[in-house]
């Protein structure tokens, strides 16, 4: 989740392709639904509040390595 949200209680939906999660009426993240034992996705967006307030707080968390190794995350040089 955003980590602006971290704190707040949310309400999540399970479809079989999806998980859609929202705050209030407020749709606030949608996912593919993992379905094996034990997957874990991180969404590089969702750490982009705290990376502007402390930008050297992930240099190797694993947000970023997954975003790296799917190609979505360009580095600066």
């Amino acid at each position: 989740m955003p980590v602006r949200l971290i704190g707040r209680t949310l309400r999540a939906t399970l479809h079989a392709s999806e998980l859609v999660v929202y705050d209030g009426q407020q749709e606030v993240a949608r996912h593919e639904r993992l379905i094996a034992k034990g997957q874990t996705r991180l969404d590089l967006d969702h750490y982009l509040e705290a990376l502007v307030r402390k930008p050297g707080a992930f240099p190797g968390a694993t947000a970023l390595e997954q975003a790296r190794s799917a190609g979505n995350f360009t580095p600066v040089p």
